[in-house]
């Protein structure tokens, strides 16, 4: 599976992930072969890119479950957008109050591990679908934080205006390919908190909802040189919103980088205890799948394995089984994993980062 810039995708090429319409509706099936029109759709929708098939590459395989979450993402990614131009634009966002129930109904009473891909986006719709997905973070953090139904509503509507300020920066800033100046890093902070005061100064969105945007609007303060310090004591639900943002930001596809295994941004988010709290991070890995079985790893010891039993209390020491050696290893065994650990998810021979496998074979 390789990941391909619009520009640069060929007539013949074989579609890996399915393409969906802003209705949710199917456009294009994983392993479809790309015509002309379909390359002018995919402008149309203004993609940074997809992924397709190799020659001899196997469709990947894909649940149902993880299928119908990626025409969610694809069709509330539309709606996400509408409310935050509404907000802008000084409208009563009409559609609010439905996608909060929406997505409360579907991720905020999950208590089982759900597998949470990312799904392709574009310069139309990056913002967009990232606020939406660090909603559904938020939702599913806050039902394993066992926050009631009310708070838990504010949770996710704090999530959806998170970035809104983004939608501010200028386009030329906001797509810019490569590191920004200081003085285009100035004008995003500016925008980010002017973001932050149109909701936190707006009586007509509730003060459960205001109390995280200005706390997240004060934290930014806080990280910034030249204004003064607040140390505010954080709530469990502001700290729920920042690990749901840099999970997602660390893991999305993005025009000019290749998107972080979910295994590399939760060692990353691990590494900064002051910015992103421990506990709420550990509850995320309650969350999704990170080190599903079926996933193709690599060890410390230069050698490339499956994982073919998860541990559900520590998330890097599952069962894993060698390629090169044939042997097992139980990292969760003190003395195997001082020896060996796992350095990150890879992609498996035919370019996929999981694979289908037996685990009956390796429970006794």
């Amino acid at each position: 599976m390789r990941y391909v810039k619009t520009a640069d995708i060929q007539v013949g090429d074989r579609f890996a992930k399915t393409i969906y319409n802003k209705d949710g509706v199917l456009l294009f099936n994983s392993g479809v072969k790309v015509d002309a029109s379909m390359i002018n759709r995919l402008q149309e929708l203004n993609l940074y890119g997809t992924y397709v098939l190799d020659a001899a590459e196997p469709v990947p395989p894909i649940t149902a479950e993880e299928a119908e979450f990626e025409r969610f993402q694809w069709a509330q990614t539309y709606v996400v957008n509408e409310i935050l131009m509404d907000v802008l634009g000084q409208k009563v966002p009409g559609k609010l109050e439905d996608l909060l129930n929406l997505i409360y109904s579907r991720y905020g009473n999950r208590r089982e591990k759900m597998t949470f891909n990312q799904c392709l986006r574009g310069e139309n719709d990056f913002i967009s679908k990232h606020s939406l997905n660090v909603a559904i973070l938020t939702a599913l953090l806050a039902s394993k934080m066992n926050l009631d139904a009310k708070e838990s509503k504010y949770l996710i509507e704090a999530a959806i205006f998170h970035d809104i300020g983004r939608l501010l920066v200028p386009s030329e800033i906001l797509h810019k390919e490569g590191s920004l100046t200081q003085a285009e890093m100035d004008i995003v902070h500016k925008c980010l908190l002017e973001g932050f005061r149109i909701i936190g100064t707006n009586y007509e969105y509730p003060a459960g909802v205001r109390r995280y945007i200005i706390q997240l609007s004060i934290d930014l303060c806080n990280r910034l040189p030249n204004y003064p310090r607040n140390d505010q004591k954080l709530l469990p639900g502001t700290k729920i919103i920042q690990v749901a943002d840099i999970y997602d930001t660390l893991t999305a596809i993005r025009s000019y980088k290749s998107p972080m295994s979910a295994f590399s941004a939760l060692k990353i988010m691990r590494n900064e205890p002051n910015k992103y709290d421990s506990n709420t991070v550990d509850i995320l890995e309650q969350c999704i799948h990170i080190l599903p079985t079926g996933s193709y790893v690599m060890l410390t010891n230069g050698e490339q394995g499956i994982v073919v039993r998860e541990n559900n209390k520590v998330l890097d020491r599952p069962v894993v089984l060698g390629m090169r050696s044939n042997m097992l290893y139980d990292l969760g065994m003190k003395a195997t994993y001082n020896e060996i650990q796992i350095k990150d998810t890879v992609f498996t021979p035919d370019n996929r980062q999981r694979v289908e496998i037996d685990v009956s074979k390796f429970m006794n």
